[in-house]
């Protein structure tokens, strides 16, 4: 990829988008001698803080299949915690200096254009959205004319809230292609989807449910573009056979958060434990409500039973899964898209129970796992003690599960699939 200083205005080996070839394993020549296309890949936060790790796998098989990346994470929160793809980002804040004068430079440059995407953000349907998008606005100036300086070929945005307002905003102004992938709560807020899905070159969900979510957020709405392409994963190859875990490990990925089902869960494993069974849960995440969980644990009388490890990085997760630390992951929420560490456990043999939710019925559903009624400590209770008392229940499930995940959410194929819709052809 061309240097790109921190303006997008002029090269600066200060802020370099180093070639992910070196992060692939992939040379440059390997791929052939056409022009390798640029895509910006806007997000969140990525590759940086704790919201946005899942997105790895896409980025590193988007470079292996021939595409230079630009990551721009909207607002960068925290420390990498995808490290690899660190070399790819330009690392801006929301609002700098830098920020500032390009969006002035865009202003100067195209001032009626300009105006009239300023106000196209008027529709936002709330003044939180519009206050989210405002906010945003700068730094999408900032990114049209980072795109036309590359020059890129594609914009494309993970999320249906701010970073695809950016991506809206500075294809509009850059005459560069966007397109965004849509993925669970942010849908809810509706923020400016009707206008998104007339100008994007298509919408990308990872669930059918959350299809659902957008068309009654925005009844009317231009759905002929829309695609289903789930979120690839990387699937490992082999999975070993677990032996069980005495006492039985369940583990929880979640932030604490309301919503997430913590409390659903520890009044479950109160009933297993009654009932006789030796089990632990491992609750992995940080938050707000933490110290109510753990309050409550302790008025449960099941203190002895809960591990909290804190924010745990993805990779020390999915070796826990592969080293069959875990019996059964447990995602026990009021709401969801289509969990990411479901899909991860599927793919390392691991058997979940969930809530059956927004999209987790086709992840988990047809035998692939175990639904519960949301807020049911003792249909959870159930479900899990019919695992941990079946090994052979225990094994269908994951069977069942690691092949719905190599068919749909396989890192490799989805990305073929991705890189058709982005407009860049087949893979070399």
């Amino acid at each position: 990829m061309d240097e790109v200083d921190p303006q997008g205005l002029s090269k600066s080996a200060a802020s370099r988008p180093v070639s992910l070839t070196a992060m692939s394993g992939t040379d440059e020549g390997a791929v052939g001698a056409a022009r390798r296309p640029k895509l910006i890949f806007l997000a969140s936060s990525f590759p940086y803080g704790r919201n946005d790790t899942f997105f790895g796998p896409e980025v590193r098989e988007l470079v292996r299949q021939g595409v230079d990346v630009l990551v721009i994470p909207v607002r960068p929160r925290g420390s990498a915690t995808t490290p690899d793809a660190e070399p790819l980002a330009l690392h801006k804040s929301l609002a700098d200096r830098d920020i500032l004068a390009a969006a002035l430079g865009q202003l100067l440059d195209a001032p009626r254009a300009t105006v009239e995407a300023l106000v196209s953000l008027l529709r936002s349907p709330r003044p939180s959205v519009l206050l989210r998008n405002l906010a945003a606005f700068p730094k999408a100036l900032w990114v049209a004319r980072v795109a036309r300086s590359l020059p890129a070929d594609h914009i494309h945005a993970h999320w249906a809230g701010p970073p695809s307002t950016v991506a809206m905003v500075a294809s509009r102004l850059s005459g560069v292609p966007w397109s965004f992938t849509a993925h669970a709560t942010e849908i809810y807020a509706g923020n400016l989807l009707r206008e998104k899905c007339r100008s994007a070159r298509f919408v990308r969900f990872v669930s059918t449910a959350m299809m659902e979510r957008a068309r009654s957020m925005a009844p009317g709405v231009d759905d002929s573009r829309w695609e289903l392409l789930r979120l690839g994963i990387d699937v490992p190859e082999v999975v070993s056979p677990h032996r069980p875990n005495h006492p039985s490990v369940l583990l929880l990925t979640a932030s604490f958060v309301r919503g997430k089902g913590h409390e659903v869960a520890l009044a479950a494993v109160k009933r297993l434990l009654e009932a006789g069974e030796a089990v632990q849960i491992w609750l992995a995440g940080a938050g707000p409500l933490e110290e109510e969980v753990r309050s409550r644990a302790h008025d449960l009388g099941v203190a002895e039973a809960v591990r909290f490890h804190g924010y745990v990085p993805n990779a020390q997760l999915l070796d826990w899964l592969a080293a069959g630390r875990v019996d059964v992951v447990v995602l026990p929420s009021d709401a969801e898209g289509l969990p990411v560490s479901l899909v991860e456990a599927l793919a390392r043999g691991v058997p979940a129970v969930a809530s059956d939710v927004g999209g987790v019925v086709e992840l988990l559903g047809d035998g692939c796992g175990v639904l519960v009624p949301p807020r049911d400590p003792q249909a959870l209770a159930d479900a899990l003690a019919s695992l941990l008392r079946s090994p052979e229940r225990r094994a269908g499930y994951a069977q069942a599960g690691r092949k719905r995940v190599e068919r749909e959410f396989a890192v490799a194929p989805v990305v073929r699939r991705l890189r058709a819709l982005l407009g860049f052809g087949d893979a070399a």
